[in-house]
């Protein structure tokens, strides 16, 4: 191995790293020292200047009460020349107690510039020095009378050079302590990685994939630890392996499997696929047989209802002459009501054939109906209701309706949606037991989605969950065998969609069905 490399190798490896480590963590701690050393070096010497500066100024005050009193300036002058003298006093301000300067004294041999602490003491006659009317006259002695004050400046411009001595001083002591503990802890690092450097050895071998390889380390330290769990990893690798092989031989017998379930699923699909076909050219052919005979009859409806016109004022002539008489086995005034209701039933009914025929043509082509405004939903709910009416088939089966005031306008198509209701409302009663009880159908407004809600309830015998899950699938009934032709949901699944809205269906078995409609008022929003 070069040179090169193996410096490369020592500074990539788990050995240079933690000597860095370390070093650099101990070089942190003794920096750390070294600074508090100099703050506290710093501190001392500011709260020295400072003491030094207060102790002269109390020693200068209690010496020159009697002559700062008498104001004996020369006096004065001697005993701040003494203080003066003493090294690194910078200047001594004495004032009286106006607070005029009578003594002001600065050392030459101060720097100007340099900086200064300052400590004032104030001098006040006190029972060790009374004053001079208290002596003579004997009286009590007075409180404290202030008479001036002292302030003497210390010198601190030898701070910088005492700092950087400590700075030199405790900083080479640090330095040399260090690379010692450095010098010192590499060897002891060394022997303790070299069991690190079998584990990573061992460790690339097992990268390769050869997991019966062992790491051979006999001591009991964290290396020796870490070397049996890896050997013990490597001994649940190879079973880990070995179940890995089984399990991709069993997953292969798995996909081959799910590849032909998912083949019966494309197949089912086809096979709907061609149900629906086959619907289409049911529609087309229900469509064209019905629609010829509808047209006779709602050419005769309109024939009758021509003919019952023009013959009904002959027929009220002759009651008014003649008197009442019997037509159609009823008397006359009752007859021409039936009549007059029978002919509308006719013609509304066959118009109603003619545009469910157009709905199956457009279904069939894949055309969308078009949607109109103002489209009153309790309208659609009555309407649906007089058709199950005239269904004829209710037995002993009540639908109420409730119908909500001031239900707001929707756009739609009022005749599909009255197909919906109309569907929705046929299960439900052939949902009843023994074809008896209560239906309802309600309408609301649903403030907070800005939705129309036609809700319809029974109290039949509900759905199963695994029926649940196929309602809306086209040709699903479980009334097959009773003519249920599983369109009814379907038809009205998609109508709903075609609306913007949606169709739920909530049931539990025993506890009834409730079917609700949502429809947004404005179908260009997603309900």
């Amino acid at each position: 191995m070069t040179p090169a490399n193996r410096y490369r190798r020592f500074l990539t490896s788990f050995r240079s790293r933690l000597f860095l480590i370390f070093t650099l963590f101990t070089g942190v701690i003794f920096a750390a020292f070294v600074l508090l050393i100099i703050t506290g070096e710093i501190r001392n010497y500011q709260e020295r200047s400072i003491e030094k500066a207060r102790l002269l100024s109390s020693l200068l005050a209690r010496s020159i009460t009697l002559p700062l009193y008498s104001e004996n300036v020369p006096e004065l002058d001697r005993r701040a020349n003494e203080i003066l003298l003493t090294p690194r006093v910078a200047r001594i301000l004495i004032t009286n107690s106006n607070n005029r300067a009578l003594v002001d004294f600065t050392s030459p041999t101060v720097n100007p510039g340099a900086s200064h602490v300052s400590s004032t003491t104030r001098v006040t006659t006190d029972s060790a020095s009374p004053t001079v009317e208290a002596a003579l006259s004997g009286a009590s002695r007075p409180s404290p009378v202030l008479l001036g004050a002292v302030s003497v400046s210390i010198d601190t411009g030898d701070r910088t050079e005492a700092i950087r001595s400590a700075f030199f001083k405790t900083g080479g002591i640090a330095l040399l302590f260090w690379v010692a503990v450095v010098a010192g802890c590499y060897p002891v690092l060394k022997r303790v990685t070299r069991s690190f450097n079998t584990l990573t050895e061992g460790l690339d071998s097992m990268m390769g994939g050869d997991f019966s390889a062992k790491i051979m380390i006999d001591k009991d330290d964290e290396a020796g630890r870490a070397a049996q769990a890896v050997n013990r990893l490597a001994a649940a690798l190879e079973e880990r392996e070995i179940e890995n092989r089984n399990l991709q031989e069993e997953l292969i017998r798995a996909m081959r499997m799910e590849v032909q379930e998912e083949r019966r699923k494309i197949m089912a699909k086809l096979i709907q696929t061609n149900r629906m076909t086959s619907l289409g050219l049911l529609i087309s052919s229900i469509a064209h047989n019905i629609n010829t005979p509808n047209g006779v009859i709602k050419l005769a409806g309109q024939h009758l209802a021509g003919s019952w016109k023009d013959a009904l004022p002959i027929l009220e002539q002759v009651t008014k002459e003649e008197g009442d008489f019997t037509l159609g086995g009823l008397p006359f005034g009752v007859a021409k009501g039936e009549i007059k209701g029978a002919i509308e039933a006719i013609l509304n009914n066959a118009e109603r054939v003619e545009r469910v025929i157009q709905d199956l043509r457009a279904y069939n082509l894949g055309e969308r109906n078009e949607l109109s405004p103002g489209v009153s939903v309790n309208r659609v709910v009555e309407e649906a209701l007089t058709i199950i009416r005239a269904y004829g088939r209710q037995g002993e089966i009540s639908i109420t309706p409730t119908l909500a005031p001031s239900l707001p306008e929707i756009t739609g198509n009022q005749h599909q949606l009255e197909q919906v209701v109309v569907n929705l409302l046929l299960n439900a009663m052939q949902a009843m037991p023994n074809n008896k009880g209560m239906v309802t159908v309600r309408t609301e407004h649903f403030y907070e989605a800005n939705e129309v809600l036609i809700i319809v309830t029974d109290q039949g015998e509900g759905i199963s969950p695994t029926v649940r899950k196929h309602l809306f699938e086209a040709f699903f009934s479980t009334r097959i065998d009773k003519g249920g032709s599983g369109l009814g949901l379907y038809i009205s699944n998609f109508i709903v969609s075609e609306h913007k809205g949606r169709l739920s269906i909530d049931s539990e078995q025993g506890a009834g069905t409730v079917a609700t409609v949502h429809l947004p008022l404005n179908p260009e929003d997603p309900a």
